[in-house]
């Protein structure tokens, strides 16, 4: 940071203490307000800091970094977070809240301290301030808040002398200066911050003292409620089934959250949910409320269930009334209108992982079966969602006038809680909020209202932007509703009482759309066509898979060409995990589906058949799919018909904190026709997203995939690769022309529940043959795992005995950190885990198919000429290791193909010099043999050490040799030593 910037804001600083310390009777008098300390040292300090917090640069309202944080209710009475402080572009992700007081009451109370740490939890904020410019409090926001111990979480505090004190000053201005928080200072102070996890496991003086951020709290307040109500409503009628409670619990919960939401954001004037049960009919009182509100908003919340009727019992009376009275203003910790809309689908989407089982005798909350197995619910963090909402939504609206996006359709077809849609509304607003600032005239003819000087949406055009431009799709009937929620609550965010009546009383509407028709609960990738699909499944199973068709339900969107951009995060589900007639009709159905595929192939390949024309499709979907076989299909299609705009290789890090798989990012665009290259770019953590400023960013022609193995979608830069390929593979022959490349025997038996086992042996006896396995196989050498009684007429596939019994090449099918490739001249037989490399001269009296194939095809004269020592040098290279990992491997398995297809650089026997490079390279390998035997019977430390080293100088002249032999320059050798 420079030194003359904290040096001007320190003089400024310097100044108004000395202005506080001429008129300090006057500023501690009980006559000097809250607006004038602002007005006279609040603005002007943090104008100091960097901040322009008078809007003299930043004059859009929509694009200020300092704001007036919206209005807020505590302990009844309406209140505001004084200052809130962002960093463009994020201007709506406020890093820190300023709470200004008058001088002439003491800062340092329970109840301004809690109050501004509230306001900071409620962000995920770890720091906040409160300040009367007389003194400066950091307070500690980590906590939940409690009233208790609030005064014992001041960070540090300042009086204001202490500014004038360099040291001290640059504490506070290294901390909160502009510069300061936008090179991430707040986060940085965050981790030094004192450590503290979890509840606490002893009674304190403070039981309730908690480090937990607001989701992690409010998913916990609303799980306890389920859990109460769902044993309320139980106690009322035994005979409720697991699917009304789960059903009944979560309408229930979502109506006393969206009321909440309602009274906080002072939408709603009257307290509603604190006086259910005041005249001890708390569930009545909360049903007449809900339909009241019905009657004014519509939407999914209210909307006529079974709990309203009156054959419903409704929960036990005062269980209802304690949870209530918990929930109210006057009691809860939670300020429902500061939680951001993005956090609260956060918890839902992990609330939704549950549901309600009953039993005759008890109520308990389970995970879903699906959940359980998958091993929790991920939910995509935010700063991904709006990552590729940006840049797809965003990116396609950009320079479109309000006429041409309300003809745009945006959908994520597999929405979970609405996170991705909620994101997609809010990029639509901000961009419509641009235009109208833009374009005035066109904003009042458009209906824009104005509201402190500027024109803004009304209620009315945003109910026109959600169901215009946003669709939904989700298996789970829960899951939509909670979107049709987060969405309500979106469009409600920045309105009022006075608006929200404006819209009844000007238009005679209800406030919120119906939006049943935009988010729909069914299959996205079962179609009706499964009905009649052989005829395979009952009524309730059908009605489990909830088929649906979209030129059915989206009738209008599909019509003209279907949606504009599909974005979203589809279940990652293995298809071995699905039922086997629903795994028939997957592979039936979606031709990119073959193997051992995953569902989320299934759900790219939908969402290809619902875009439009030039229409964008992004997904983050696992690493997985970039070097998969089960993924080679779909590669391939998308290489031919399609455009590659953009591949986020997020690979060095983990997205999601609680799933172990690694990401990526894909956007593709419906178009043969554009010529523009396929971006890439590698991100080592979460932060660059933040800047923007990748690790690495280049671009590459997408038609350069099909060089690779299975059109793997390759994230380093490799355009060099191609040309060092290019090289290695002059005047080269492939293996399969000199050996035959084969599996080992899979010895369990054929028929029989006898596994592999039976058949080996640790000991030594009469017919048995010696065995080894993958995990036995090192380079150059092996180990002997036992002995094997070879029995060809019960093995599953026993292979035929010259496979094993001839000199050959093994190497274990299961790629580690390399390629490993041993010599073996003792026959031994092995297992399904080895690869065999038997050069074909050896297999001449084979009456094998697949070895009389190979004797057929391939000249056996010309075998001969090759040694082992030879080719085993060559296949345990870091330049043939380097070849396989860039062109051949997806990862993890090395198959027969992929050996048989390595380069073997052709050798003329007749010109002296290739000769001699092809025995130098015998000679050496030789070498290493005779090296090893010394290690293995060294009989000291120093004699072993001193072998070791020995045997690592002939290993790398070997690569020497073989880097010779290829004819690769220092350049090229370096490129793959980096690897």
């Amino acid at each position: 940071m420079k030194e003359q910037n904290f040096d001007s804001a320190y003089e400024k600083v310097k100044e108004l203490v000395i202005k506080f310390q001429q008129g300090e009777k006057h500023y501690l008098s009980q006559f000097y307000q809250e607006a004038e300390v602002r007005q006279d040292f609040l603005d002007n300090f943090f104008t100091a800091l960097g901040w322009d917090v008078t809007h003299k640069e930043q004059k859009n309202p929509y694009e200020q970094e300092v704001k007036i944080e919206k209005g807020v209710r505590v302990s009844g009475a309406q209140k505001r977070a004084d200052y809130s402080f962002a960093i463009a572009p994020n201007f709506r992700d406020p890093l820190f809240f300023v709470e200004a007081k008058k001088p002439a009451k003491a800062l340092r109370n329970a109840q301004d301290y809690f109050q501004s740490i509230r306001y900071g939890w409620h962000k995920a904020h770890p720091l906040s301030i409160l300040t009367d410019f007389e003194e400066f409090h950091i307070l500690d926001c980590r906590y939940t808040p409690d009233i208790n111990n609030s005064l014992d979480k001041c960070y540090k505090r300042y009086h204001y002398t202490d500014y004038l004190d360099k040291e001290k000053f640059a504490e506070i201005y290294f901390l909160f200066s502009r510069e300061a928080v936008a090179n991430n200072s707040i986060e940085n102070i965050s981790d030094t911050l004192p450590k503290r996890k979890g509840k606490a496991t002893t009674k304190t003086l403070f039981p309730y003292e908690i480090h937990q951020t607001i989701d992690e709290a409010f998913l916990e307040e609303i799980d306890g409620i389920r859990e109460k109500l769902a044993k309320a409503f139980k106690k009322q009628d035994e005979n409720l089934t697991s699917e009304e409670l789960t059903e009944a619990t979560q309408r229930t919960i979502d109506r006393l959250v969206f009321i909440r939401f309602l009274e906080d954001k002072l939408i709603e004037q009257k307290h509603y949910v604190s006086e259910f049960g005041e005249k001890g009919t708390a569930w009545n009182d909360f049903i007449s409320a809900c339909r009241k509100l019905n009657a004014k908003y519509n939407g999914i919340v209210f909307k006529e269930h079974f709990i309203d009727k009156q054959t419903f019992a409704g929960p036990e009376v005062n269980e209802f009334r304690i949870i209530c009275q918990d929930l109210c203003h006057l009691n809860s910790q939670f300020l429902f209108n500061e939680i951001p809309i993005h956090i609260l689908g956060s918890i839902y989407e992990r609330f939704l992982g549950k549901v309600v089982n009953a039993t005759a005798k008890r109520v308990t909350v389970d995970e879903k079966p699906e959940v359980k197995k998958a091993g929790g619910v991920y939910y995509t963090p935010k700063y991904i969602v709006d990552y590729i909402v940006r840049n797809s939504v965003g990116k396609l609206i950009e320079g479109k006038t309000s006429e041409e996006i309300a003809e745009m359709r945006f959908a994520d077809i597999a929405c979970g809680s609405g996170s991705f849609l909620i994101s997609v509304f809010d990029c639509l607003l901000i961009y419509y909020q641009k235009y109208y600032q833009k374009y005035k005239a066109k904003a009042i003819t458009d209906g824009c209202i104005e509201k402190d000087g500027q024109m803004v949406l009304s209620i009315k055009q945003k109910q026109k932007i959600l169901l215009n431009n946003i669709y939904g799709v989700d298996i789970d009937q829960q899951a939509t509703e909670v979107t049709q929620l987060s969405l309500a609550l979106k469009l409600l965010e920045d309105e009022t009482t006075a608006t929200a009546n404006d819209m009844q009383v000007l238009f005679h509407e209800k406030i919120l759309p119906d939006m049943s028709k935009n988010i729909f609960c069914g299959n996205s990738l079962i179609g009706t066509d499964i009905l009649t699909f052989n005829g395979l499944f009952s009524g309730d199973e059908e009605k489990k898979l909830n088929p649906m068709n979209f030129k059915d339900v989206f009738k209008n969107v599909m019509k003209v060409g279907g949606f504009d951009v599909i974005i979203g995060n589809p279940p990652y589900v293995n298809i071995e995990n699905l039922e086997e007639d629903v795994k028939k009709y997957f592979f039936a159905k979606y031709k990119a589906c073959k193997g051992r595929t995953d569902i989320y192939i299934a759900f790219i390949e939908k969402a290809l058949s619902c875009i439009k024309q030039n229409g964008l499709i992004s997904f983050i979907i696992p690493y997985a799919f970039t070097n998969q076989n089960y993924g080679a299909l779909l590669r391939a299609s998308l290489i031919k018909d399609y455009f590659i705009k953009e591949i986020v290789d997020t690979s060095n890090y983990f997205v999601f904190d609680t799933a172990n798989v690694k990401n990526i990012i894909l956007t593709i665009q419906n178009s043969k026709t554009i010529k523009d290259k396929t971006i890439i770019k590698v991100v080592n953590c979460s932060e660059e997203f933040n800047t923007l400023n990748f690790y690495k960013t280049f671009s590459i022609l997408q038609n350069t995939f099909i060089a690779l193995k299975d059109f793997r979608f390759e994230t380093k830069p490799f355009s060099n690769f191609l040309s060092i390929k290019n090289n290695i593979c002059k005047k080269t022959i492939p293996l399969k022309n000199i050996c035959l490349v084969a599996y080992g025997a899979r010895i369990n038996h054929k028929t029989k529940d006898i596994g592999k086992d039976h058949y080996i042996s640790f000991e030594q006896k009469k017919g048995l043959v010696p065995f080894c396995e993958g995990k036995n196989i090192d380079r150059y050498n092996f180990e002997q795992y036992g002995w094997l009684q070879y029995t060809p007429t019960e093995h599953y596939n026993s292979m035929f005995p010259e496979l094993f019994e001839s000199e050959k090449l093994m190497f274990i099918n299961v790629v580690k950190d390399r390629l490993r490739f041993a010599y073996d001249n003792l026959g031994f037989y092995n297992s399904h885990t080895v690869i065999n490399c038997v050069r074909l001269d050896k297999l001449i009296k084979s009456t094998h198919p697949s070895a009389k194939k190979a004797l057929r095809e391939n000249n056996l004269e010309f075998c001969k000429n090759y040694h082992y020592f030879y080719l085993l040098a060559i296949l345990n290279s870091n330049l043939i290791n380097w070849y396989f990992i860039t062109f051949l491997s997806e990862r993890l398995h090395f198959y027969p193909n992929d050996a048989k297809n390595l380069p073997i650089k052709e050798i003329n026997f007749k010109n002296k010099t290739e000769k001699g490079q092809h025995d130098k390279i015998i000679s050496l390998v030789e070498k290493l043999f005779e090296v090893k035997r010394e290690i293995m019977i060294s009989k000291t430390e120093k004699d072993k050490t001193y072998s070791e080293r020995k045997y690592s100088s002939i290993d790398s002249a070997i690569d020497e040799e073989i880097y010779k032999l290829y004819n690769l320059s220092i350049d090229e050798i370096k490129i793959i030593e980096s690897i």
